[in-house]
């Protein structure tokens, strides 16, 4: 039987696999051992016939091989490669049509964006290539390490930068925690998958890991991310106790947490408006939410303004006016009335429609997976993006106040291009091991065996 393991191991190129695949090939052949022993035959013999049976040990493990080798998503792989011609491109035209831009000359502006695009497909290529499953077994202390370094940086040792803290530097380019932040979703999905099997404990310890780092970002301060991360977490939490990754009643606790999510926000609301001051967030912040509440239009707002006349004379195709160009940022937050401003709705509609079949691919390759591990983590990511595009095109299309938001992979900010290609490549990564077991290396052995 050694001889036969030893010669089908070394078929297996994908070494990590070879332990489960080892293993599950021995329990095959003791059980049809075991099936012709009871047949009268003496144990040499019985395993002999056992290892015949299985067939060309060679044979045998080419064919686990094709099955355990990582996988290639060429389909997503061309697909983010258009994302980021096309982003190029829009960059390269919004640089030629200004002679300074986001405090840079047209020559520095174009090779700045080009960079940061091109960086950031290089980091999801080498993230793709990279083994997710190394979490595996560490996913409450690399959450715990993520969540520290972001505590130091937010509180104590980060750059204070327009009033927000928790900038980093690496020499000249610096690293924005708004956007370093959303990496914490499939790290989350991460951990959702330690604590399952657990009740009300697990529960409780899986929610602290939800709320705390919504209070973090409440702290540099920003309220949209907070907002941002409050849902991400939250429809990932929801999902994994709906599918009964936690042993209590799935209605009740979903009912709960739903139902206490909802009640917050109208209990601050109607504390503001009854003139009661709240200390977990800064008076500034506090009087645009009640500003919003009792005033807010669109149309009250600079920003809100521009971009309504931006819809109003917008055509199909082409230009309709120059009202998206007199927007602030409108290079990186406002991308998407930009477009529809200079080039027409069509434009803008078919960037939108471009990111929702990256979200789409990036669900299906999540839920197509058959380890759990893999398959919250590349929701985790393929969500982060699905939801950073619905806020930004409703804050452009006038759907959403206005607020701070991106568009993955396009807006103009370093650290938001390089975090959407790190997420792309965190769902890559998922596929290309799609075929790992992962539960070989976090369950007992005797419950690999049971299986």
């Amino acid at each position: 039987m050694e001889e036969y393991l030893k010669i089908l191991s070394e078929q297996i190129r994908y070494k990590k696999a070879l332990p489960a695949i080892e293993d599950e090939i021995r329990v095959h052949l003791q059980e049809q051992a075991e099936v012709n022993r009871s047949l009268g035959m003496d144990e040499e013999k019985a395993m002999q016939l056992a290892v015949k049976d299985m067939g060309d040990p060679v044979e045998t493990g080419v064919k686990l091989d094709r099955i355990h080798r990582p996988q290639m998503a060429w389909d997503m792989i061309a697909l983010m490669a258009i994302v980021a011609v096309i982003s190029i491109v829009i960059h390269i035209a919004i640089g030629l049509g200004a002679e300074e831009i986001a405090h840079k000359t047209q020559k520095d502006y174009i090779l700045s964006a080009t960079s940061c695009i091109g960086i950031g497909f290089l980091g999801m290529l080498l993230v793709y290539r990279l083994d997710y499953s190394i979490l595996a077994g560490k996913e409450k202390l690399a959450a715990l390490l993520f969540l520290t370094a972001f505590t130091v940086n937010i509180l104590f040792t980060g750059i204070t930068l327009n009033g927000s803290s928790g900038y980093g530097k690496i020499g000249p380019v610096l690293l924005s925690p708004v956007y370093l932040m959303f990496l914490y979703a499939p790290l989350y999905g991460a951990v959702l998958y330690r604590y399952r099997g657990t009740g009300f404990k697990g529960l409780g310890s899986v929610l602290l890991f939800l709320f705390y780092p919504v209070w973090l970002a409440c702290k540099i301060p920003s309220i949209s991310l907070a907002g941002s991360l409050l849902l991400i977490l939250s429809v990932m939490f929801s999902a994994a106790v709906w599918k009964g990754w936690f042993t209590v009643p799935k209605k009740i606790a979903l009912g709960i947490y739903w139902g206490l999510l909802a009640f917050t926000p109208l209990g601050i609301a109607a504390l503001l408006i009854n003139g009661v001051r709240l200390s977990f967030l800064p008076v500034y912040q506090q009087d645009r939410i009640l500003y919003f509440m009792q005033n807010y239009s669109a149309s009250n707002s600079y920003v809100g303004k521009a971009i309504l006349d931006n819809l109003k004379n917008c055509r199909l195709f082409g230009t309709g006016n120059d009202t998206a160009g007199s927007l602030p940022d409108y290079y990186s937050d406002y991308i998407l009335t930009f477009l529809s401003g200079y080039y027409g709705l069509v434009a803008a509609i078919t960037l939108c429609l471009l990111l929702c079949l990256v979200a789409a691919k990036a669900f299906r390759i999540a839920f197509t997976q058959k380890n759990q591990l893999g398959m919250m983590m590349g929701f985790g990511s393929g969500l982060t993006l699905f939801i950073n595009t619905l806020l930004n095109i409703g804050e452009n299309f006038g759907l959403f106040p206005v607020t701070a938001t991106f568009l993955p992979f396009f807006s103009y900010t370093g650290t938001g291009i390089a975090v959407s290609y790190l997420l792309a490549g965190i769902i890559l990564s998922v596929y290309r091991y799609k075929n790992l077991n992962i539960e070989y290396f976090t369950v007992p052995k005797t419950d690999v065996s049971m299986n």
